[in-house]
């Protein structure tokens, strides 16, 4: 009897280029390039930050992967002038307190 092998399971990593070649396309309002020197361009000013989060790793000491769920939320805010590791600010209070004087 032959037995269906079961599905292997699609990586979730591909490599830094073809995640963000990715990246440009799902978000052609940034205006960015796609290719390898585009990707290390990136890289230059975020890569710590991929790396601490997990969302790129150094494959075989000679090129990058990336997980794309990780990279791409956080590539997005890079870009985009936000930093992911800021809490927005409290909103202040225009609620008068009760330190007049009558």
């Amino acid at each position: 009897m032959n037995h269906p092998q079961p599905a292997m399971p699609s990586s979730t990593w591909l490599t830094g280029t073809q995640a963000w070649d990715q990246f440009v396309a799902t978000h052609p309002e940034l205006g960015l390039k796609s290719g390898r020197w585009a990707f290390h361009n990136f890289l230059r000013f975020h890569r710590q930050a991929l790396i601490d989060a997990d969302a790129i790793r150094k494959a075989r000491k000679r090129f990058w992967i990336a997980n794309p769920q990780r990279m791409f939320p956080l590539a997005f805010d890079f870009l985009t002038g936000h930093d992911p590791g800021k809490l927005p600010a409290p909103k202040t209070s225009s609620v008068a307190t009760n330190d007049h004087q009558f």
